[in-house]
């Protein structure tokens, strides 16, 4: 063992030993995993004491490191990595390298862009599969610049799922004690089983972690899942749709979750074309992806059971399309929804655009993804437009349900060729049909480099922005305005490797940006711009961020237990950064961006997705605490609800009714979007807001909109500036607002 090993060695061995004391000394479960005493007005930064949980993770870190050392070393001499991904799967439960772990490599081929249906974004194909040898140790041969994903599987060990592997990395995959978890579905109205329910699990970055469907007795179960923070999406089949679910789960144990869900109502109706005749086959479905769809009768009729539900109004976004038609959608506001509501809808006949997709020495290309994309608001409504298909074996393609209010871009893909979009003629909205000739897509480009530190240290798993298209974009309007740019057809994402090297595959010829951020910091950036060739390789680009040093803490319930999902963030004038994080499992939080120049900053917590997430808490934000770059060891507490209330009057002491009362931290800056709650006045002008216990707040009241607008048409009236009373106590009562004149 070389001295590097050997130092390794005794540096595990040493924490490990601090580590065993400290677990000596645990609280029993359930205690305060970071003990001290609970903040007051700021929060304690900087603990005396390490918590038992900290030392033994250390402990674990340290015995991680040196095993990996010796794994890593036994590969012996490197070779040339270009085109093969690498790396050795070890046991955190044993420290030894695990062989016959299968490696499963798969991607999904449209996963840097926002396609708005969410089926086709997430659409996986299989690349490849290999076991690991004695050694633990696996290499494939996998294609270059395009991000793939990794799952391993080992007896006795959890499932883990990786995204955004590239070719060229050699990584280190600990799989850890497997969790499992467990739970039934039941309706509130007679607890009877929901059956057949679609349950999908989902970890960071929305990488899909397990998926099953409930049994007879609404069951269900996972048995291999990796310790963490898991969110559960719900899809019933006959009941309302519940709010996902966030469940902590830990390794070696056994969590249950029982839920029983709303019967929410039924939604029918017809679908016909504008004549009145009916169109049957329709689909009638929620959402842009149409989850929970049902289909039209020779009738045009449809019936949709359990929409809806206590805390799912987005739910009520339903929608219809049909072949040869184009799509439309019906926003009901919640209060609409009945316990048996119709909808009918009428579509019209969609536009036909057609084309054929060809090389640059003009032979068809079949399999060329193709898809008119479009959002625009009309006639009271925004609408966004998918239409999509694949070329023929002649390179053809018909898009035949776009929707004739819309004005469409030309989304062009197939691997190895260079992404396109084109601009549809700027009087597309008068035509039924356009035809868009031979479209030539070129030998496609890449883009590649690297995000670091100032100090040169790479930054891996960090996300990079692709901005521009082909420069033909405009070539069927050469004279009109473009159509403005959109997250489906000018921007790209990716994430860097655990090099920190980010590629681009398949970019045409064209002006780009590339740009990465600091989190929640949009202009702590750096930009670089490229004009590319067609089929250009352009490497060695440079991005530099400066992240500051983190700062970590823990976030808890009044009872000491861990929060998960909570938003940590730094306070601010208006101009300043929003620099935030979510906690994640066990209620810690990493902070990045605040850097040793900014001092002292102000920490708060924004709770409105927890409550959400668990409708039974209803808990209010943290004190505030004060930290600096690097702290460690932040506790935050949140709080439990104290009513406030008060009325709104206006200049002459009259009731307003339906005025808007926001509440605002003391001092904060007072935008809509920094509000910690928001009522309207009743009929006697009174209004009541749950808030955290022991704070101050800001109070604002807007004159009602109805009211304003009459003022607007009244020539001798003027519209009331916001009433304001600062430095209000969250318990306070008969608070009194008043407009003046």
């Amino acid at each position: 063992m070389d001295t590097r090993k050997l130092l390794i060695a005794l540096a595990a061995a040493f924490v490990a030993v601090l580590g065993w004391l400290a677990v000596r000394g645990r609280q029993a479960p359930g205690s305060d995993p970071l003990p001290g005493p609970s903040v007051a007005s700021d929060a304690t930064t900087d603990s005396e004491e390490a918590p038992a949980e900290l030392a033994a993770s250390e402990a674990r870190t340290a015995s991680r490191s040196a095993a990996a050392a010796e794994a890593t070393d036994a590969r012996g001499a490197e070779s040339d990595r270009d085109g093969l991904l690498a790396g050795v799967v070890m046991s955190e439960t044993s420290g030894a390298p695990l062989a016959g772990a299968r490696v499963i490599v798969t991607r999904r081929p449209n996963s840097d862009y926002r396609f708005p249906d969410m089926n086709e974004r997430n659409a996986r194909e299989a690349v490849t599969e290999v076991v690991t040898d004695d050694a633990g140790r696996f290499e494939v041969a996998v294609p270059t610049a395009l991000p793939l994903d990794l799952e391993t599987r080992a007896a006795g060990h959890a499932s883990r799922r990786r995204s955004h592997v590239f070719a060229g990395e050699d990584l280190v995959l600990w799989l850890m004690a497997a969790a499992t978890l467990e739970g039934t579905l039941t309706r509130a109205t007679d607890s009877s089983p929901v059956e057949n329910a679609l349950i999908v699990g989902w970890g960071d970055r929305r990488i899909e972690v397990c998926r099953t469907r409930t049994g007879l007795a609404g069951e269900f179960l996972f048995e291999d899942l990796p310790s963490g923070l898991l969110t559960l999406e719900i899809t019933p089949e006959d009941a309302a749709v519940p709010p996902s679910r966030r469940v902590e789960v830990e390794a070696g144990t056994r969590t249950r979750v029982d839920l029983v869900l709303d019967p929410g109502v039924r939604i029918h109706g017809v679908v016909t074309d504008p004549s009145g005749r009916p169109i049957a086959g329709a689909e009638v479905g929620l959402g842009g992806s149409f989850k929970r769809s049902t289909t039209t009768d020779v009738e045009g009729e449809y019936e949709l059971l359990g929409v809806g539900g206590a805390r799912r109004r987005d739910l009520t976004d339903l929608r219809a399309r049909a072949e040869g038609h184009g799509g439309e959608r019906a926003k009901l506001p919640f209060a609409e929804l009945t316990e048996d509501t119709r909808v009918d809808f009428v579509l019209s006949a969609g536009r036909v655009a057609t084309g054929r997709v060809v090389d640059p020495k003009g032979a068809p290309l079949a399999g060329v993804y193709v898809a008119g994309s479009g959002t625009k608001s009309a006639e009271g409504l925004s609408r966004t437009d998918w239409v999509s298909t694949v070329t023929d074996a002649e390179g053809r393609f018909t898009l035949n349900s776009l929707h004739p209010l819309i004005d469409h871009q030309l989304f062009l893909k197939r691997d190895g060729l260079g992404t396109r979009v084109y601009d549809f003629p700027a009087d597309e909205t008068e035509r039924e049909r356009v035809d868009l000739g031979d479209l030539v897509l070129h030998a496609g480009g890449r883009i590649e480099g690297v995000v670091t530190t100032s100090a040169g240290e790479a930054i891996p798993g960090h996300l990079v922005k692709l901005r521009g298209a082909n420069g033909d974009l405009g070539r069927y309007r050469p004279d009109a305005e473009a159509i403005p740019k959109t997250w489906v057809t000018s921007v790209r994402e990716s994430r860097t490797d655990s090099e920190g090297r980010f590629h681009f595959e398949d970019v045409p010829g064209g002006a780009f940006d590339v740009t990465t951020t600091v989190p929640g910091q949009p202009s702590a950036k750096d930009e670089v711009s490229v004009e590319l060739e067609e089929g250009q390789k352009v490497d060695g680009l440079s991005l530099m961020l400066e992240l500051g040093i983190p700062i970590t803490g823990v976030v808890l319930t009044p009872d000491g237990s861990p929060a998960p999902g909570i938003f940590v963030q730094v306070a601010g004038g208006p101009d300043q950064p929003r620099i935030r994080a979510r906690s994640g499992e066990g209620g810690r939080f990493e902070l990045v961006g605040v850097t040793e120049a900014m001092g002292e900053v102000e920490l708060f917590t924004i709770v409105a997705s927890y409550n959400w997430y668990n409708p039974d808490a209803q808990l209010g934000a943290s004190p505030t605490a004060r930290a600096s770059a690097g702290d460690s060891n932040v506790k935050l507490v949140l709080r439990e609800f104290v009513s406030l209330s008060g009325r709104v009057e206006d200049a002459d002491g009259t009731p307003v009714v339906d005025a808007q009362v926001l509440a605002f931290r003391a001092g904060a800056p007072q935008r809509k979007d920094n509000a910690l709650k928001a009522a309207r006045t009743d009929e006697n002008g009174e209004f009541s807001l749950d808030l955290p216990e022991q704070s101050e707040v800001d109070l604002v009241a807007k004159f009602p909109a109805d009211l304003e607008a009459s003022a607007e048409e009244d020539a001798e009236d003027e519209t009331p500036e916001p009433a304001v009373l600062e430095f209000v106590a969250s318990n306070a009562k008969d608070v009194v607002l008043r407009f003046e004149r």
